[in-house]
């Protein structure tokens, strides 16, 4: 449902109703000009590969609804991104609720290990994406 309603705002944006206008200000963010690109490169793929994404979901499907992509290419698509998602809730998901049920310490131990991976990936990169001055000068 959530999907489909996130759809229909987009191409209600995409009509220029002034109820949306906030819609259209957003489709000028960072992360969906970058929805726009992955949707202009990837077509009616996009949608079933953004389901396998947190965050970037919303911003693509948002942008199909915006773009007025034909519901009779949305829909299938639509339908074999949220069986991935399911398949993937279904399996990975319950596996970590169970984990975490069964033996919170271990469940513990495993987030904090993810969230200091994530924490050194990007401490790496903006350290990378920093300019360097020369030495000497």
């Amino acid at each position: 449902m959530r999907t489909s309603i996130v759809f229909s705002l987009g191409w209600l944006a995409s009509t220029g109703s002034s109820r949306f206008h906030k819609i259209r200000y957003l489709m000028d963010h960072p992360l969906y000009r970058r929805a726009q690109f992955f949707v202009n490169r990837w077509g009616v793929l996009a949608v079933p590969a953004c389901f396998v994404t947190v965050g970037f979901q919303t911003a693509v499907i948002l942008t199909t609804g915006f773009t007025r992509m034909p519901l009779t290419r949305w829909v299938p698509a639509m339908l074999v991104g949220t069986f991935f998602w399911g398949t993937i809730y279904a399996t990975v998901g319950m596996s970590v609720i169970w984990l975490w049920l069964e033996n919170p310490a271990v469940a513990l131990s495993l987030v904090l290990i993810f969230l200091i991976l994530v924490l050194l990936i990007r401490w790496h990169g903006a350290r990378r994406s920093k300019p360097q001055l020369p030495k000497g000068k």
